[in-house]
């Protein structure tokens, strides 16, 4: 059976077979479009926000009407629903127990819509009153785990995983879960989120997977898993950029990437196994670049830049001088950043250059383990890459240990960098 998926984006709702790389267009103009969710019966249900300008503006986000489209087995729109009260920055959606659930950001709501009677109802979920009507914790998630309500609080930084016990939902427990997040799937055995500011996916259990960029949609299958990378920018360019579907095997070892042109964000991703829900007459989708077996350009996911360097054990920031932009100066005999190691990645590559003028170098190390030296004769940038193994996803401590640090202003004739430095370090890729 195909693996095939329904993608929600800033100006589209698209369809992708990974296997076969093809794309199809299911429908246009209703857009931003987000969550996506299926009945027992086969229906597709997709929140639309009718309106792809976002804004910061309060203004703007309370004039918001927003409707949950509904598309039967061919993926025809068949129905749109729409309460009496206003659907505002809905996000996504979720399907069970014979109801739609609806999170509505700009009002810290959940709107529910009862598939039998269909009526409209409000559930407020913060236990504080006068967080009603007004977005204080950016609910975007929703899903029915284990007999419980899951509810994603994005708090517009560090986020939380708010639990509710069913069918009362009455507030049961919360825990911390990642930075800006959206999403709710499984990942490692345990229930995982898209820590989107990061760049991560991070699970209960504090496994994580290294993204890059704006990681949010994901869909797992027993075939495969979808993840939607989107490019980190201001709420009102975002419709204008490109997005990425990147496509794993089951294990989460990286095998596509599909570079979606001027479709703005990916919202959300629903896997449809069903090959008989795609009708012939879609119009195929060619605004795309696909590449195999290697990161693309525009996200590559991969590659630590001197911005993005991690310090997270004590002391080690001051292992290290501020980013230059093209590159970051150790600071200690022995510094060290901490990487994120993905499954299947076997390769390091590391730049770096050397502004000393006699002969220098720098061992390398991971987790405690020699991979080599680099060696510099004379000033210049060198390109190494060092064999590592990685079945699964790790977190690593990678090192650079210098024979002594040097004062440029003593060293370099010109210089006033009264610094001590070391190695001059450009990128750290993995693959």
């Amino acid at each position: 059976m195909a693996n095939r998926f329904v993608v929600s984006t800033t100006h589209h709702l698209l369809g992708l077979d990974p296997e076969s790389k093809m794309l199809w267009r299911i429908h246009s103009g209703a857009g931003l479009y987000y969550g996506l969710a299926k009945d027992a019966n086969g229906s597709l249900y997709v929140a639309c926000r009718n309106t792809v300008w976002g804004s910061d503006n309060d203004q703007v986000r309370a004039s918001e009407e927003g409707a949950i489209l509904v598309l039967d087995q061919n993926l025809r729109v068949c129905d749109k629903l729409r309460p009496q009260f206003p659907l505002r920055d809905v996000h996504g959606i979720a399907c069970f127990d014979g109801r739609i659930w609806v999170t509505c950001s700009y009002d810290n709501l959940v709107a529910i819509f009862d598939l039998a009677t269909r009526e409209w109802t409000r559930w407020y979920p913060a236990t504080d009153p006068s967080h009603r009507d007004r977005d204080v914790h950016h609910f975007n998630t929703i899903q029915l785990v284990g007999g419980q309500v899951c509810l994603l609080a994005h708090n517009f930084g560090p986020s939380e995983l708010l639990w509710y016990d069913y069918p009362s939902l009455r507030y049961h427990s919360a825990i911390p879960f990642g930075h800006a997040s959206h999403d709710l799937f499984v990942f490692e055995n345990a229930v995982a989120t898209c820590s989107s500011a990061d760049g991560w996916i991070v699970n209960s259990s504090g496994q994580r997977l290294r993204t890059g960029n704006f990681p949010r949609g994901v869909a797992t299958t027993p075939d495969g898993n979808l993840l939607g990378l989107s490019m980190c920018s201001p709420r009102d360019k975002r419709q204008l950029q490109h997005a990425v579907l990147r496509w794993y095997a089951s294990n989460w070892r990286f095998k596509s990437d599909f570079i979606l042109q001027d479709v703005g964000m990916v919202l959300d991703i629903l896997p449809l196994g069903d090959e008989s829900c795609w009708r012939d007459s879609l119009e195929v989708w060619r605004a795309v670049e696909i590449t195999t077996g290697h990161y693309n350009r525009l996200a590559p996911g991969n590659v630590y830049t001197p911005d993005s360097f991690t310090c997270s054990a004590k002391g080690q920031a001051l292992e290290w001088h501020t980013s230059e932009v093209t590159h970051r100066w150790t600071a200690a005999l022995d510094a060290a950043l901490s990487i994120l190691i993905n499954p299947g990645e076997t390769r390091l590559w590391v730049e770096a250059s050397s502004s000393h003028p006699n002969s220098y170098s720098a061992e390398v190390y991971l987790d405690g383990h020699y991979l080599g030296i680099l060696v510099f004769a004379a000033p210049g940038v060198r390109h190494v890459y060092f064999d590592i193994s990685a079945d699964s996803t790790r977190e690593a401590s990678l090192r650079f240990r210098v024979p002594y640090l040097w004062k440029p202003a003593e060293t370099i004739p010109g210089s006033d960098d009264e610094r001590l430095v070391g190695l001059a370090v450009h990128s750290v890729a993995l693959g």
